[in-house]
Order: C-alpha cells, then structure tokens, then sequence
C-alpha cells in the first residue's frame, strides 16, 4: 500500500487536483470517501465520465447501503460514498477491495475511535458466556448464532471495527488499520495531517506516507512534489482577531474554556462562568453589528445550550467542522472553546508507541479547519472572537507564518508573547476607538 497525502489548506484545489487525476486515470478504479453527500454529488458529476456510482438503500438488499456495497464492487464500479459508510466495511468488503486493487481517496481524515455505550458489567457477562473473548485490548465477538436483542448493535459494529478496553474503565470503538491496507493505493486530502489523529495512527501502525501539494497548471489543478507548491497566502487584512480586554478575559488562563474548565463551571452556584461567556458572545456579536443570518458560533457539543442566546443560537456549528461549504456566507465568528485531545485518546496512541502527541498544534488544526466554513475561504474579510488566550495565539501565529509560506511550521503556545500580543491587541483597540470617537 501506498499512502500519498495532500497536505493543503482548505481551497487550494485539492478535490479538483483528484478529480483531474480520476477523470485522466481510466486504468485504476477509485472509492471516493468524503464527509457529506453533497460531496458525493459533486464527485459524480464532476467525473461523469468515470460513472461513480453511489451505494443505495433498495428492497433488493434489505434497505442498506453496506449490503448495496458488495455488488458494486463485482461489478468494478467507481465508488463515492460517506465517512459513514467506509467506517463499517466488514470482511466481505475489504475482500473484495483487495481482490481488485482499488484505490481509495480519503477526503478529510476520518473518526478513528468513538465511546462505546456499553457497561463493563455487560462485557464480563458477554465474555463470561462465550458471546464474545478478548484478545489482548480488544474484546471480539465470538458468538455467530446469538440471536438476542440487547447487543444487536455491538455485535453489527464489531463486524468492522475493534471494540478496545481502555484499562478497564470503559470501552471504545477503533478502526482496524486492515481498512486502509486493502487497498492498491490511498490518498488522503487534508490540512496539517502531521498534527492529527490519524497521522499518528498510521505511526503506531507502521503506515509509510509521502507528503504531496497541488498546483494550478495552465489553468488546471493537479498534485505535485511539496517543494513545488506555492504555499504563501497572506490573510492578515482577511481574518479580523477580537482583541477586547474585557470579553477576553475570561480565557485568559492556559485551560480556560477546555473540557475541564467548562464541566468545572457548570457545577459551580449560579454558573457564573457560563453566564460571562454567554453574555461575551451576545455583546461581541452586537458590537460587529452582525447581520441576523451572518453569525457562526461553536462550543462544546455538551455545553451549547448554557451558551446559547438571542440572536445567534441557530448559527450553531459543532467545533470540530469539516469538509463543507454549507456555512461561507457567515462573515461574524466565535470560536468559544480550547481544544485538547481527548486524554484517552493521546494516552491510548501513546501506549501504542506513537511519539507524544503536539496538543498546540492538533488545536490549530481542529481551529482552522472550522474557520475556513466562514467566508474566508472565499477570500471575503471574517471578524472572529476567540476567548482562549491559547487558541488566540496559535491562529495569530499560524496567520503569520502563512504569509511567509511556512504555514506548517510547528508553533508551541507561549505565555508570555501570548501576553504580549493581547497588550499590543488592546492598545490597537483603545486606540482605534479613541480614534473613532474623536472623529465624532
């Protein structure tokens, strides 16, 4: 297997570059994964010549896409299909992908691991029955004729992912590398992947890849060696930071608005947190003089209903967005959480082997992938509230070192020029309003 992967930002030709590649390479097949349907569509009939289908639910196999599958495949069809979808391939079809020497274009890395909703009791009584065994971490149905109904859906998705006990105090699905590895050939279509989860996933798995571009050559877009794409982009005067001393205060310490700090202040007497951020967001909003349908906002999934208010709430975004165009009329933006991985996550990875993952840039990575939804990526000037002073900085930095054309360079969160940068921010602002005023 060989794994090229496109490492650029969000609109720098990438699905064109593929769908180039597809349309001029009639002597391979292709199965083209990607996060939405509306993504499938375009696919097809950006190749309508290579005819991709997409699987379909029908009578004939029982209402499901992954039985659709099969035949598809023994008919050598080009494929385009979701995220959804590729993550449930059984044995049957990583066969027959073998069998045939397809290759696979992932669009956007795809989820790797997600909690099961299963209680460790329930696993001792499957294992203690002979329903299901474990084999190291992994715990694997055993049992083909169980015909009970409380785990039909445990015993469906292990068909085509590992169920993992992590140390014995819960379990989690994670894909088998065996999905990729059955394939001729896979590229990946990303942004900073060095920096995601699936980077270090391919690591602990012995995965080789090769980093490529894209380019636009004679009005054509095609990948190309890294050393030939031009990765400059200047968007300083494009992507407006809030700097306000009031409302960024809140984020001002090194895990303010993480994980913690939100299920922290959720149990706190009257929230009072919650309550600052919330009217943070309300007042940034309508001092941008946001347009109702204009506003785009995020938070963790679990704490959006503390933070919602009027005027913005169906502007609602989850933080980790990929992968659609849905949102680039949205010009007025808040950012309001500070990203780290999952600790079981990093912890599980790292007990595999892979080097300690970079928490500053796998923020970065997540931060800006959601960004470039908004009218950015169309080139159009997007005003953003980042209450993080950490995720505040790496944006700042990353902006920098784009307009250099180093914008994989490696950033590390530093509080003092942190601290720096808010005071030169602050001032800036003062001195624009004060500006403004003296005008009036």
């Amino acid at each position: 297997m060989e794994v090229k992967v496109c490492d650029a930002l969000c609109g720098a030709g990438k699905t064109m570059s593929c769908i180039n590649m597809m349309n001029a390479d009639t002597e391979n097949k292709y199965i083209f994964i990607t996060p939405y349907l509306d993504e499938v569509e375009r696919i097809r009939k950006g190749c309508s010549e290579r005819h991709f289908i997409s699987p379909e639910r029908k009578a004939s196999n029982g209402y499901s896409k992954l039985r659709d599958l099969p035949q598809l495949l023994r008919d050598g069809e080009n494929i385009a299909s979701t995220h959804a979808l590729f993550s449930c391939y059984n044995e049957e079809i990583k066969d027959l992908i073998r069998g045939s020497n397809y290759i696979l274009v992932l669009d956007e890395v795809i989820d790797l691991f997600q909690p099961v909703d299963i209680d460790i009791g329930d696993v001792e009584f499957l294992t203690r029955n002979k329903i299901a065994k474990r084999d190291g971490d992994n715990v694997v149905w055993s049992d083909d004729k169980y015909t009970g109904e409380a785990f039909n859906e445990v015993m469906r998705i292990s068909q085509s992912k590992n169920m993992v006990d992590y140390d014995g105090s819960f379990y989690f699905w994670s894909l088998p590398i065996d999905v990729f590895k059955c394939f001729k050939e896979v590229y990946v279509l990303t942004y900073l992947f060095e920096y995601q989860l699936l980077r270090y996933f391919f690591d602990v798995n012995h995965v080789e890849y090769k980093l490529i571009g894209t380019r636009l050559s004679n009005g054509r877009y095609e990948f190309c060696d890294m050393s030939e794409m031009r990765r400059q982009r200047d968007l300083r005067n494009k992507i407006h930071i809030v700097y306000n001393e009031k409302y960024n205060e809140i984020g001002n310490k090194c895990y303010s608005l993480s994980s913690k700090w939100f299920m922290r202040s959720q149990k706190e007497p009257n929230q009072p947190n919650l309550r600052v951020l919330k009217s943070n967001i309300y007042n940034v909003f309508r001092q941008m003089k946001a347009g109702a349908d204009d506003k785009l906002w995020t938070t963790l999934n679990k704490y959006r209903g503390y933070l919602k208010g009027k005027g913005y709430s169906n502007g609602f975004i989850t933080f980790n967005k990929r992968a659609t165009n849905d949102y680039s009329d949205k010009h007025y933006l808040a950012y309001c959480v500070n990203v780290y991985m999952m600790p079981w996550m990093k912890n599980y990875l790292v007990r595999l082997g892979a080097p300690d993952v970079n928490q500053d840039m796998y923020a970065l990575s997540v931060l800006i992938q959601w960004l470039f939804r908004s009218a950015v990526r169309k080139g159009e000037d997007v005003w953003i509230y980042i209450p993080s002073k950490r995720m505040r900085y790496l944006l700042h930095e990353w902006i920098q070192n784009l307009a250099r054309g180093e914008d994989l360079r490696e950033i590390k969160f530093d509080v003092k020029k942190a601290t720096k940068l808010n005071e030169a921010g602050y001032a800036l602002t003062k001195a624009s309003k004060t500006k403004k005023e003296g005008a009036k």
